[in-house]
């Protein structure tokens, strides 16, 4: 129900549980994981998906089985497409130019990349062409609401980091400017 799709070898239905045999990363071996039915939106046996999906909003789950497989892609298409590049570089200039303007200090550390990482809360995420990998989706707006909270994240946790890092590099330069 994140968005993931997993090849695994076998799976085992029993009373409100999955346990699924999967190989493990970068291995041979196999793994087996149990998980939850509500964890799992569908699994394909005999080539037949079986969908495990139910809408109930009793529990949250207020889409039908279709619109949240929009959702699903949504997020699987902001977790492996979205970048945030531009974010990140962004906070790195400006918290660099805080820094470096700012000069001695710890806070000049933290205060400016948590600030600009919690700017990021505000405004709208782009949902560009070239992140969707379905062409329908695109003026779906069940698609965007699962495109929306990974793609933020990323924002964040991007322009937090391009933040850090110009700050220490600011901070850096400051010193041996005045040395």
């Amino acid at each position: 129900m994140n968005g993931e799709i997993l090849n695994v070898h076998s799976v085992l239905e029993t009373d409100g549980m999955i346990t699924v045999t999967a190989p493990k990363r970068f291995s041979s071996k196999l793994k087996t994981t149990a998980l939850n039915k509500s964890e799992v939106f569908s699994y394909v046996h005999d080539g037949k998906e079986v969908i495990l999906y139910v809408q109930d909003s009793a529990f949250g789950d207020v889409y039908s089985a279709d619109e949240m497989r929009m959702y699903l892609a949504g997020e699987r298409d902001a977790r492996d497409n979205y970048k945030a590049n531009h974010i990140a570089l962004i906070g790195y200039l400006i918290c660099g130019a805080a820094s470096l303007a700012v000069g001695d200090g710890l806070l000049v550390l933290v205060v400016p990349p948590v600030a600009y990482g919690t700017l990021q809360l505000l405004g709208k995420v782009k949902i560009r062409e070239k992140y969707i990998s379905d062409k329908n989706y695109k003026f779906n707006d069940v698609y965007a609401e699962g495109f929306e909270p990974p793609a933020r994240s990323k924002k964040i946790i991007k322009g937090i980091a391009g933040g850090v890092l110009g700050s220490v590099n600011g901070l850096i330069i400051y010193f041996l400017k005045n040395q």
